[in-house]
């Protein structure tokens, strides 16, 4: 494929003349296990790297060009087909010549770039740009004849825009010939606005690199269709290999084979064993290099790190696709020759992961319990020893422990599953792969996640948010100190609240749960009923007593009563207890029923439960109930219910009932609509912004604070305005600035921990004149002598609620916009909300009505109600900005004014630090480069 004319020359070149340097090795991984660039390369954008997934299934990786692919570059060259090289070049071209050759791989990153796709070590496809004015670039893509139609085009586009628009770059631009149909739909299927012309027998297409919304909802569809596809090769394997199986009975790859023997797995079945010529039945080889071909999967259940990373090397010169590796103490393994002497779990799975990625293979683990399947067509290639009641719930996990635990959770009470993967440490295959997977299943009701790690929050809530249109999706996040991983996991590090994620995740429709107990809860709650068509509730109960119990836990739990009966009599005859709930039921007025019933210790409680469940199917309300009563009984009963998938969730107490019930609710709001799109403003000068921010950072090393003068510049970059402020030498600087600004007025000390404390004396607020204004500068310096910071004059801001708006750039979550109202107790008391931008309309209500003390918004007493609307337009702009400009670190917008009309900026605070490298940008690529 060609995208562009560059008149290259065509003699044969001396390749050896051009090799400046050693072939290139992965950054932290021997050499041999890949082609990343060593860290020595100047100016080298090493976050432009990445491992990219494929059609088919398998993976390659993506990186800059170096001066030392030369020979690599010429290889490839000479074996596309006379017609590739034709559509490339315009001109039958066997070979690069010399000066070819280096103009190709000598760039300079930023006006000439050039990434490379390699397959083990080979290069298999090429794209690059070539800076054609300020803001446009002419590009070309050149792609293997044996790679096309995988997708490599696509993907080469995403990074070449991310990287164009990095260096300024706005506009692509690029020559194509009218028969080369496959790189005309590369561009004309991207999303961008193309427009197109020809002449002289060449098409020259141009459109703008901004990402549009058709431009993100196209990337997200292709990133969906390879990892699902990727995902499904890995979890139906038709030949799987077994690695580490001995003749001991308690052996970990015995314990593999026994389960995959007991669940009757059609497909091919090798054991690799140096000892023992037969093991299960099953003959075996002496070593991985004799597997037979078309091995899907490997498990390689060995005892230590070291030995599983030799094996992985030997299944990749196998064929084999993808490997399952169980085994644990990666955490605390030593680093090995080559990792550039980092200890522990990075490197050692970095070394994993990119000795897998250098065949095109995918990593289940380490640490991993497996994945199994139920239904038509069983699997159990995990270390369960038996496969769940066929259903259609989806349990994913990470440690190993955690896994058992689910596992032995949905056991105990007869959930149905389909599908269960646990993904270890995910140094490759993580829980957003097997979100992916089950988005648009049909087959499946309802998600389950143990989430100990996450890689990327924010393409977890992105995906998050596809697959709760069609199934509840339930996470479990379990407590802990901080935001610390577990060992083995190597994620980004956020500086911010636990709170923060979990009101994240919360506004992409996840229903969050904090143990095993509460997850199977609302699981098997959703399992066996499905999700309530509303959120009215009603409460039966038949002892006042207990009734008092359910309504203070249902209250609790915030749900909306609207019906709470507890008139009938506690008695031998349950039909009381089925008539009340049938006129409950039968009005039409509630959607879910919680029955609390104190057992007579008489009858059959389950007969009763089942009659309940009947009326509650015939009229379309879902049914939660407690029973209380003795062990012996509530354990027969429990049995039952497990047993019976009619039956509904039975739970000891009121707040297990509620707890479940209140899971079902919470699943409700994402089947509401569509995802609403982000928000856009009119009048935005994102050019002008982004101008701004780089003449600011230049080439500085470290954080920049922006001038209070680029900061208002900034701000109205995006329709916002810092109210007006001088900054004052003297008594007569201040008294020129305040007939500038004009009376009253506010006298501010500049000490950032002063300058919005009037409570400390660094605020003196409706100075009406020159005397006033004499006095205030007096005791402000009197009381301010500790402080060797000077003051400025403000403009008075008319009355409003003061409140407090942020953006940061965090290391996990990307952007994420903060808001508040003003004062010690919101920090203190954690009274804050936060989300991820771009906003939707919605999103920024949400945002305002979130914090408790956001009460005084809506008006208390006397006072009237502050204007809401432009305080969500406000979020709403500067949130497009945090999203627009990475290189601002953090935005402090302390304090706003929310008065009866408009917001009024007081003070702002901008931190720049160059651009990092977002774990979610518009680019697709695996978990191991996300890091």
């Amino acid at each position: 494929m060609g995208a562009r004319r560059d008149g290259a020359e065509t003699p044969r070149p001396r390749v050896a003349d051009l090799i400046r340097a050693a072939r290139p090795a992965r950054a932290g991984a021997e050499v041999g296990d890949g082609a990343r660039t060593p860290a020595q390369h100047a100016g080298y954008p090493a976050h432009w790297e990445a491992d990219i997934a494929l059609r088919d299934g398998s993976a390659v990786h993506l990186r800059p060009i170096l001066p030392s692919d030369a020979e690599r570059l010429q290889a490839f060259h000479e074996a596309q087909s006379e017609r590739s090289r034709y559509f490339r070049f315009f001109a039958p071209m066997p070979s690069l010549s010399p000066r070819d050759l280096e103009r190709f791989t000598v760039v300079d990153h930023r006006d000439r770039a050039a990434l490379v796709v390699l397959a083990a070590d080979d290069i298999i496809a090429v794209g690059r740009y070539d800076r054609a004015s300020a803001t446009e670039a002419e590009v070309a893509f050149n792609v293997s004849d044996s790679h096309q139609g995988m997708g490599i085009g696509s993907i080469l586009l995403e990074h070449l825009v991310a990287a164009a628009r990095e260096n300024g770059i706005r506009t692509f631009l690029a020559d194509v010939l009218p028969q080369n149909a496959s790189m005309l739909g590369v561009f004309t299927d991207a999303g961008f606005d193309v427009s197109r012309t020809l002449d002289d027998g060449v098409v020259t297409v141009s459109f703008d690199i901004d990402p549009t919304a058709r431009y993100r909802e196209v990337m997200a569809e292709r990133e969906h269709r390879v990892e699902a596809r990727a995902m499904e090769k890995l979890l139906h394997p038709s030949a799987i290999a077994l690695i580490g199986v001995s003749t001991r009975t308690d052996s970990m790859g015995g314990r593999f084979l026994r389960h995959l023997q007991d669940a009757r797995y059609p497909g091919g079945i090798s054991i690799v064993s140096p000892d023992a010529l037969e093991i299960g039945g099953t003959v075996t080889v002496p070593s991985i290099r004799e597997l037979p071909p078309g091995i899907d999967l490997a498990v390689i259940a060995l005892s230590s790190p070291e030995a599983c990373l030799e094996a992985v090397g030997e299944c990749g010169r196998a064929g084999v696709r993808s490997v399952l590796i169980p085994t644990e103490g990666f955490a605390s393994a030593l680093s090995g020759p080559g990792t550039g002497g980092r200890g522990g779990a990075p490197a050692l799975q970095r070394r994993l992961v990119a000795r897998a990625r250098r065949y095109g293979m995918r990593v289940l683990g380490p640490g991993s319990f497996g994945f199994l399947r139920t239904g038509e067509d069983p699997l159990n290639v995990s270390l369960s020893p038996r496969l769940p009641r066929p259903g259609s719930v989806a349990i994913a996990g990470q440690s190993a422990a955690l896994s058992a635990m689910l596992l032995a959770g949905v056991d105990a009470r007869g959930i149905g599953v389909r599908e269960f993967v646990a993904v270890g440490n995910r140094a490759d295959v993580s829980l957003n792969d097997t979100l992916q997977h089950w988005a648009g299943d049909d087959a499946v009701s309802v998600v389950a996640l143990a989430l100990e790690s996450m890689g990327n929050p924010r393409k977890f809530t992105r995906l998050a948010r596809r697959i709760t249109r069609s199934a509840p999706l339930v996470v479990l996040r379990p407590p802990s100190l901080g935001n610390t991983a577990p060992p083995g996991h190597d994620v980004r590090a956020s500086t911010l609240p636990r709170a923060a994620l979990d009101q994240v995740l919360a506004s992409s429709g996840v229903v969050t749960t904090r143990n095993v107990e509460h997850l199977m809860d609302v699981v098997e709650a959703i399992e066996r009923q499905g999700v309530p068509s509303g959120g009215r509730v009603g409460l039966l109960s038949n002892t006042p007593a207990l009734g008092e119990a359910l309504r203070g836990a249902a209250d609790a739990a915030g749900l909306e009563v609207v019906q709470d009966d507890r008139r009938i009599p506690l008695g031998t005859d349950d039909r009381l207890v089925r008539r009340a709930f049938t006129s409950m039921a039968a009005l039409g007025e509630v959607d879910l029923v919680i029955a609390a019933i104190l057992d007579p210790l008489t009858g059959d409680i389950a007969r009763s439960l089942r009659e309940l469940a009947r009326i509650a199917a015939g009229s379309g309300v879902r049914l939660v109930a407690c029973v209380v009563t003795d062990h012996s009984r509530f354990s027969r009963m429990r049995e039952e219910v497990r047993s019976d998938p009619g039956l509904p969730p039975v739970h000891s107490s009121p707040a297990g009932a509620v707890r479940a019930a209140a899971g079902m609710v919470a699943a409700i709001r994402p089947a509401a609509g569509e995802e609403p799109a982000a928000a856009q403003r009119e009048g935005i000068d994102v050019e002008a912004a982004r101008s701004l921010v780089r003449a600011a950072l230049g080439e500085r090393e470290g954080p920049v604070l922006l001038s209070e003068e680029d900061t208002d510049r900034l701000l109205r970059a995006y329709g916002l305005a810092l109210l007006p402020s001088r900054p004052v030498a003297g008594l007569e600087d201040a008294l020129a600035a305040a007939e500038e600004i004009g009376y009253p007025l506010a006298l501010k000390s500049t000490d950032p921990a002063l300058r919005h404390r009037a409570d400390l004396g660094g605020v003196r607020l409706d100075i009406a004149g020159p005397e006033s204004l004499r006095r205030a500068l007096a005791a402000m310096r009197e009381a301010l002598h500790y402080s060797p910071a000077g003051f400025a004059i403000q403009a008075m801001a008319p009355p409003g609620v003061p409140v407090v708006v942020r953006t940061q750039e965090d290391a996990s979550l990307g952007p994420v916009v903060s808001f508040s109202l003003a004062g010690d107790a919101t920090d203190l008391l954690g009274d804050i909300a936060y989300a991820i931008p771009p906003l939707s309309e919605q999103e920024a209500r949400r945002l305002i009505r979130t914090p408790r003390s956001a009460v005084k918004l809506r008006g208390t007493g006397a006072l009237p109600p502050a204007d809401t609307a432009a305080l969500e337009d406000l979020l709403v702009r500067t949130a497009l900005m945090a999203e627009d400009l990475p290189e601002i670190q953090q935005l402090d917008l302390h304090p706003v004014l929310v008065g009866q009309r408009g917001c009024t900026v007081i003070g702002a605070r901008v931190t720049l630090a160059h651009a990092p490298n977002r774990t979610d940008c518009l680019r697709r690529q695996l978990g191991g480069s996300e890091l």
